[in-house]
């Protein structure tokens, strides 16, 4: 009965701090979940008396997962215990498939389907508490009551099992990866896809927070975010204690669209790498061959080349098991392919930067664009686990294929190293120019042979002349 006055205070009190219908949107009650306020494009409204909030925000913030099945207007919030389905205009709901009537029907408000804030507390294990002095409504997890003792209770207590491992940090690379990094033992669960919105979600069973990730214990359904720039679709990483038992963490990765992407597991590592946008590639014309010229005649054109090397000042890229940057292995590999570019008289090279400098991933694309330039190149290293080796390179578009297939056997034959293929991906540098590019890991820096052979200024010129054999080759 305790929880029930609050709850009917509140509801007295939001009639009297709201007058009928269309109150403005000033008036309206910010939500908080356990403490901390939720976010939210569309705020509470109040529509005949009923008190009427977003779900997905509540949802999402309790770690539910909700579906919006546009055909049938329904929207389903479910977290492995609980499925609630509500259709739009209906004031009828199923929660766990037993029909419930709703004091409104769901409604839509700005795209947003609205709920009535009281079936939301009562059916999803929330108190609610209106905050006179804050003008805020307060939603908490309601704590289950523990088990009565047992009549003759055990001399010692039996311990919590504790998580199997714990996740330390979650990284992204800045070129489409994001990176858990754990200890222990963690067996992640095969990623899945959500669409509405579109999103990859990995869950960590037996997993728990690492102290210096999260100091305070995460109550079941809080946890954090991670923002991405800079990616063409993916936008942001949110972690959060899925369930308490077993503690199981859930990781989501926000997109903009549906979107490939690849899932690797590593000692101490796990790795999702998001690709490009799912489905074929944009229909493009093939590159241009360069015209035949006469060795007697100065050539009629020069072939701009556009030189990235990756990161640079406050983005010092991957650091390598032997202490150096990887901002500053590419410079040394750019360095040394333009100055060996200037002595071919058909070709004309360009540098994104000449020192250790940053430059913002689309100033890197607007330099070649407004160049107009031939061909851009971006060079890089890679990392990821200490097993982790050999080159890859990747392309966005159907008119760079060739050219990273070219170039990506070039710099084979230059490292040596294991041949990790030609591949896909949505990098802005080679999405957002509109020439052919390509971008090349050259090896990992995260292993130690990887490392050696590519800190030797041998190997940086090897790459540099097999890059220069790999263009007059295009």
């Amino acid at each position: 009965m305790k929880k029930f006055v609050p709850f009917l205070f509140f509801l007295s009190f939001l009639s009297v701090l709201f007058i009928g219908v269309g109150q403005a949107a000033a008036d309206a009650p910010k939500l908080y979940l356990n403490g901390k306020p939720l976010e939210s494009d569309v705020e509470p409204a109040v529509v005949n008396q009923t008190t009427l909030v977003p779900i997905r925000v509540i949802a999402e913030g309790l770690g539910f997962d909700v579906i919006w099945q546009k055909e049938s207007k329904k929207v389903i919030v479910h977290n492995g215990e609980t499925r609630i389905e509500f259709t739009l205009d209906d004031r009828t709901a199923l929660v766990n498939g037993e029909a419930k009537t709703l004091l409104a029907p769901a409604t839509a408000i700005k795209n947003r389907t609205m709920i009535p804030l009281r079936f939301v507390g009562e059916n999803m294990g929330l108190d609610v508490y209106w905050d006179q002095k804050t003008k805020t409504v307060q939603l908490f997890q309601q704590v289950k009551p523990a088990d009565p003792p047992p009549a003759e209770p055990p001399k010692t207590e039996t311990p919590e099992i504790p998580a199997k491992g714990k996740l330390k940090s979650i990284e992204y690379n800045g070129l489409g990866s994001v990176i858990l990094r754990y200890e222990g033992d963690v067996k992640a669960n095969k990623p899945f896809v959500l669409n509405a919105p579109d999103r990859i979600v990995l869950d960590l069973p037996d997993t728990a927070f690492a102290s210096d990730f999260l100091p305070e214990p995460p109550v079941k359904g809080t946890g954090g975010s991670l923002t991405v720039d800079g990616h063409p679709t993916l936008t942001k990483v949110r972690y959060s204690l899925y369930s308490d038992k077993p503690s199981t963490i859930r990781v989501v990765l926000d997109l903009t669209a549906p979107t490939n992407y690849t899932f690797t597991e590593g000692q101490g590592e796990l790795r999702i790498d998001v690709l490009d946008a799912a489905g074929p590639a944009p229909s493009q014309p093939p590159a241009t061959e360069p015209p035949a010229t006469d060795p007697s005649k100065p050539p009629a054109k020069k072939y701009k080349v556009v030189i990235d090397a990756g990161h640079g000042g406050h983005d010092p890229g991957a650091k390598s098991v032997l202490g150096y940057n990887e901002k500053e292995l590419n410079l040394k590999i750019a360095l040394k392919l333009y100055e060996l570019l200037k002595k071919e008289p058909a070709i004309e090279p360009y540098l994104t930067r000449k020192d250790d400098t940053f430059v913002a991933l689309d100033d890197r694309a607007k330099f070649a664009n407004d160049l107009k330039a031939d061909i851009f190149i971006s060079i890089h290293g890679n990392s990821f686990t200490p097993s982790a080796t050999g080159t890859e390179t990747y392309y966005n578009r159907s008119d760079s294929k060739q050219l990273a297939e070219i170039l990506h056997q070039h710099v084979l034959k230059a490292t040596g190293f294991k041949d990790r293929g030609v591949k896909t991906a949505g990098y802005v540098v080679i999405k957002k120019t509109t020439m052919p590019a390509v971008l090349v890991e050259t090896g990992f820096l995260s292993n130690k042979d990887d490392a050696a052979a590519l800190q030797k200024e041998e190997t940086q010129n090897r790459i540099a002349q097999e890059l220069v054999a790999g263009i007059k080759n295009i």
